[in-house]
């Protein structure tokens, strides 16, 4: 894979990996930060959590990708999907979005292109 792969990963992972507050004080970052949605359900807190958790993952992968060449292609794949997948899921579900998931959904929507394009060598 070429050199611009890298720096695709570098700046996707830097940004994934900012979801990681969010595993720490969900009701401050969902209101700001992510989804513009205010909660005090337990079981909404819990799942915001659980996805900060996994989405900060995901972006170490992408880190440790920019390093590891061995595992870029798996790493493209998970990254693109958990990217384009969010967004459909934002853009497309059933629920009224808002102007901060509008916003993720876009910048994900464009960085999983990228992921993308980087897997299939363009």
């Amino acid at each position: 894979m070429s050199a611009h792969v890298d720096t695709v990963l570098l700046v996707v992972g830097a940004y994934t990996v900012l979801a990681l507050p969010q595993l720490f004080a969900p009701r401050l970052s969902l209101a700001r930060l992510t989804f513009g949605v205010q909660t005090d359900d337990a079981f909404t807190l819990l799942l915001a959590r659980h996805w900060a958790l996994l989405a900060a993952l995901v972006g170490g992968l992408l880190l440790y990708a920019a390093f590891h060449r061995e595992v870029q292609g798996p790493a493209l794949l998970l990254g693109a999907v958990e990217k384009l997948g969010l967004s459909a899921l934002v853009f497309f579900g059933a629920w009224k979005r808002t102007p901060g998931a509008t916003r993720l959904a876009a910048v994900d929507a464009v960085m999983g292109l990228a992921l993308g394009a980087c897997l299939l060598g363009l």
